[in-house]
C-alpha cells in the first residue's frame, strides 16, 4: 500500500515536471500600446505619433485644464515642433513603470515618469504620470486622460476646472 502510494507521488512528480508552460501571446492591443510607447518615447516623428489618433480624439489633460475634442487641437496642442525641447542625460521622454491593459474595455493605463528635460531653455521635470487610453474597434485612440504632475505649478499658470461640467 505504503509502496503504491509512492509510486503514484512519485508519477505526479514526473507528470509536473513534463507540463510547459505556454504563455499567452500578447493581445493586438498590447502590441499597439508597445508600439505607441516607443514612438512616444522617441520623440522624433510627431506624423507617426499622430497616427495612433483617431480623428475625433478627446484629451483632458486634469492638472492644466485642458480638453482638446479632436484630432487638430490635439495636434495643436501636443505640437512637438513648437519651443526648444531636449531631453536630459541622453534619456527617453519617459519611462513607464506600470501598464495596465483591459482588453475587452479596450482600455490602457499607463504610469511612470517624464524623465528632465529642457523647455525653451528651462530646465523641468522629472514628473511623474498617469495617463488612461481608450482604443476605438479600429484600434486608435479615441479618449486620452492625462494625470502629470507638472513643477514648478508655476509652468501650467491658470487652469480650468475639467471637473465642471459645463
Amino acid at each position: 500500500m505504503l509502496k503504491n502510494i509512492y509510486l503514484c507521488l512519485l508519477a505526479i512528480l514526473f507528470s509536473g515536471c513534463n507540463s510547459v508552460s505556454q504563455k499567452e501571446p500578447p493581445s493586438e492591443l498590447s502590441v499597439l500600446v508597445e508600439q505607441y510607447i516607443k514612438t512616444y518615447q522617441a520623440r522624433d516623428n510627431f506624423k507617426q505619433f499622430l497616427t495612433y489618433y483617431d480623428e475625433h480624439v478627446v484629451l483632458e489633460d486634469m492638472l492644466y485644464g485642458v480638453k482638446v475634442t479632436n484630432k487638430k487641437a490635439f495636434s495643436e496642442f501636443f505640437d512637438w515642433g513648437a519651443g526648444s525641447f531636449k531631453v536630459l542625460d541622453g534619456k527617453r521622454t519617459f519611462d513607464v513603470s506600470q501598464i495596465i491593459v483591459d482588453q475587452k474595455q479596450r482600455t490602457v493605463v499607463l504610469s511612470g515618469e517624464f524623465n528632465p528635460f529642457s523647455y525653451n531653455e528651462q530646465k523641468l521635470g522629472p514628473w511623474r504620470f498617469t495617463t488612461i487610453l481608450q482604443f476605438n474597434q479600429a484600434g486608435l485612440i479615441s479618449y486620452q486622460q492625462d494625470w502629470i504632475n507638472y513643477f514648478p505649478r508655476s509652468f501650467i499658470g491658470e487652469a480650468k476646472n475639467l471637473n465642471v461640467v459645463p
